[in-house]
């Protein structure tokens, strides 16, 4: 084999590496991409969870005054105490459900 041959076989050689690193980087910059878009949504799903989180807390600080003042007043009812217990209980569930899907992501 001439040096010609072997010089065209070291060229078709760097050819076909050049062809599947061109690929690669390729792939990585749609897979960069793809991640900033996931990462954008993360964020912004974030951002929601905290909305929802300091709108629950803000209603349950509201219920625990309307339940001092209540009680304060002596207004309430045990009827009435059940049904303030039971709603901060849900409001309490609400808030530790957002706190643990919002550790998840």
């Amino acid at each position: 084999m001439s040096k010609y041959e072997a010089m065209i076989n070291d060229l078709s050689i760097l050819e076909s590496q050049i062809s599947i690193l061109k690929n690669q980087f390729g792939d990585g910059v749609k897979r960069n991409e793809e991640l900033e878009v996931a990462l954008e949504k993360s964020k912004q799903d974030n951002t929601s969870l905290y909305k929802k989180i300091a709108a629950l807390e803000e209603e349950l600080n509201e219920l625990n005054t309307n339940a001092e003042n209540s009680l304060i007043l002596g207004l309430t009812d045990s009827n009435e105490k059940e049904s303030y217990k039971i709603r901060l209980q849900e409001l309490i569930s609400r808030i530790d459900y957002h706190l643990t899907v919002d550790r998840q992501i």
